[in-house]
């Protein structure tokens, strides 16, 4: 009977280890999600959970589970061994779907207003748009206030070069949250109350975008039906 392991001490351990890890990695993958995640913010994320993996599994070893406050600290000495290989695997397998990515190079994109120590990558004419832009104070302010992709989409008048290299790494698609929340949008419109919706692209454009609507120039703009 499955309400035997209920009553089994080794297996309740394992149940809530597992409890933890899941937690973590659920945790992880929250604050993956989101509009304004971008490859940047993502490697972050992942690059520490890799370090927190490491650090746990330290910890393991040293015979403490105090990460893990839900694990009782019975058949600690039993379970150690076993809980030792699982985070070693888990560190293994976070390196094998999450190679590490080299974003050192693409520091100037997350702040332009620091030094630049590999322009090999830069033309000319770009390496002397960066460092106009590094001295423009106004810009620094505006960098602190702005989310990153609204201070790169600000500059795109002025440094046109610099705008269009880095906005080409800030699209990047660090996740599926984009795509899951366009499917999940379509599948609300195109439902059976609507069977005989023929196109939907102008709809989801709608509701994928942040735009809000001018409703009062919109219906200025159009003719009311005079009764008859």
């Amino acid at each position: 009977m499955c309400c035997d392991y209920l009553k089994n001490d080794l297996w309740l351990f394992r149940l809530e280890y597992l409890t933890e890890i899941y937690g973590q990695l659920n945790r992880l993958n929250s604050s993956m999600q989101g509009r304004n995640e971008n490859i940047f913010t993502s490697t972050d994320k992942l690059v520490a959970f890799t370090k927190k993996v490491t650090l746990w599994k330290s910890r393991a070893k040293a015979g403490t589970l105090d990460m893990f406050p839900l694990v009782r600290k019975s058949f600690v000495k039993e379970m150690m061994p076993i809980i030792v290989e699982h985070l070693t695997c888990l560190e293994m397998r976070v390196e094998e779907y999450f190679p590490s990515i080299n974003i050192d190079e693409f520091d100037w994109i997350r702040n332009p207003f620091v030094r630049l120590t590999d322009s090999s990558n830069f033309a000319l004419c770009k390496e002397a748009e960066l460092a106009s832009l590094s001295s423009d104070r106004g810009l620094r302010i505006n960098h602190a206030e702005l989310p990153l992709d609204a201070f790169r989409i600000s500059i795109m008048q002025e440094y046109p070069p610099i705008a269009k290299k880095d906005i080409k790494v800030l699209l990047q698609f660090s996740t599926f949250y984009l795509c899951e929340l366009g499917f999940s949008i379509l599948n609300n419109i195109k439902n059976k109350k609507r069977e005989r919706l023929q196109s939907a692209e102008e709809e989801l454009r709608v509701c994928l975008s942040q735009i809000r609507p001018n409703i009062a120039a919109v219906v200025q703009k159009s003719q009311a039906h005079v009764s008859h």
